[in-house]
């Protein structure tokens, strides 16, 4: 049983067939076939037709969700203009988000397709789906072929830094933002599924962050091809009065990052905390990752920044260098650099106190090893300071098997009903 998508134009038939493969159902309505008509209809999924303006067709979605009732969710396809790319399953969680819906979709897609997901996360663990004890979330990284997750404040412009074009997107639209503008008009080899949590937009990010854990408690519960849970495992319960372990270092503020970057003749080190940081970088061949050809090790004071030289290093000289590319966004344009073969291969960060002794430390993968970003959330996790947790059990991620098609999906669809369900209380109860 696939999942009713209702057209706001005439769909094509390779497009019909596409999303058919998907588990989604392309229905075209008589009458009021307009974007606003799909989604007042009831259904999950509408599908739009790309204009010459990416940003006044995702404008024009965000005032029909306004407008119309419904459930917490909806999502709007702006199918592929060109023909497909092989890759990947690429899925934004923006920072701005406060649901993760999108994981649930980009892992029906993906599991339908057979493609591998690279999740660009914005949120930290609030949004991870492997890091991350939810269930929920368990199962939907188990049921595609393979789940990669990368670190980026603005993943909506990280896509670039994917090393394939997506065949498929999937962005998640806090209310008020236009990045997705971007994602579509970029990218018209790809199915973009932009989606919109209603809740948000409808009743703000309390409600929605309420309606969204409910979803998420039922679509854990809903799908029938469940891996097993550890039950022996004991609950990682919030810590939620523990006390701060390292009380003499500064506290961690949202805004706190520290920034690598690889350009074609340095590298960038920026610390942007009120911590006092050793960071050494590893630097080799992207074909090459386990072996270490140089490595620049430096201390950052607060607020401080830092470039060092790459093109006299003899360890990295025969490696192609990546290149400066202008991107172009909705709003502005960005130099970033791609291609090339050096890279960055671990990024180690230490904190240190007033006599420079070490107070904590790890070390990290970054990404696709030429920008790279060290999170607020990431550095208070650092220091063993109490974060977010699940109250849940982490379940032992076992592979699903083949995923029918649809499966994902209607279980979504039946986990929303109980996210308006808690929403149509809300209403009754004022």
């Amino acid at each position: 049983m696939g999942i009713t998508a209702v057209a706001a134009h005439r769909v094509d038939a390779t497009t019909t067939e596409r999303l058919g493969l998907l588990g989604i159902e392309v229905e075209q309505r008589d009458g009021d076939a307009s974007l606003a008509g799909a989604l007042a209809y009831g259904a999950l999924i509408g599908i739009a037709e790309r204009g010459t303006d990416a940003a006044a067709d995702l404008l024009a979605a965000a005032d029909t969700l306004s407008a119309t009732g419904g459930g917490p969710l909806a999502v709007v396809v702006f199918p592929a203009t060109l023909p497909l790319q092989p890759g990947p399953v690429a899925v934004l969680s923006p920072a701005g988000a406060v649901s993760a819906y999108e994981l649930y979709i980009a892992a029906a897609v993906a599991a339908a397709s057979g493609r591998r997901v690279e999740h660009l996360n914005g949120r930290g663990t609030l949004a991870s789906a492997t890091h991350s004890g939810i269930a929920s979330r368990v199962l939907a990284r188990a049921a595609a072929p393979a789940w990669h997750e990368l670190t980026f404040a603005r993943p909506e412009r990280s896509l670039h830094e994917l090393v394939t074009r997506p065949a498929a997107i999937v962005v998640a639209v806090p209310p008020g933002s236009t990045e997705a503008a971007g994602v579509i008009a970029g990218h018209p080899d790809a199915d973009v599924f932009v989606v919109f949590d209603r809740a948000h937009v409808q009743h703000g990010a309390t409600v929605a962050d309420q309606a969204a854990a409910m979803v998420e408690l039922a679509f854990g519960l809903g799908v029938p091809t469940a891996p097993e849970v550890d039950a022996e495992r004991p609950r990682d319960a919030a810590p939620v009065e523990a006390p701060d372990p390292l009380p003499d270092l500064a506290a961690i503020r949202t805004s706190d990052v520290v920034h690598v970057r690889l350009t074609a003749t340095t590298l960038e080190l920026t610390n942007r905390t009120r911590q006092r940081l050793r960071v050494r970088v590893d630097l080799g061949s992207e074909r090459e990752p386990g072996d270490v050809r140089a490595a620049f090790e430096t201390t950052l004071e607060p607020g401080s920044a830092r470039t060092e030289d790459t093109e006299s290093v003899a360890g990295i000289s025969d490696l192609e260098r990546p290149v400066a590319v202008m991107r172009h966004w909705s709003h502005t344009s960005e130099e970033v650099y791609e291609g090339g073969e050096q890279r960055m291969l671990a990024l180690h960060v230490a904190v240190l106190d007033g006599d420079g002794d070490v107070r904590a430390e790890h070390s990290y993968r970054p990404g696709n090893g030429l920008d790279f970003l060290v999170t607020a959330r990431d550095l208070t996790a650092l220091l063993g300071r109490p974060v977010a947790r699940s109250i849940l059990p982490e379940p032992a991620v076992t592979s699903t098997g083949e995923t029918p098609r649809g499966e994902l999906l209607s279980a979504l669809a039946a986990a929303l009903d109980v996210g308006a369900g808690v929403l149509a209380m809300r209403a009754a109860n004022g």
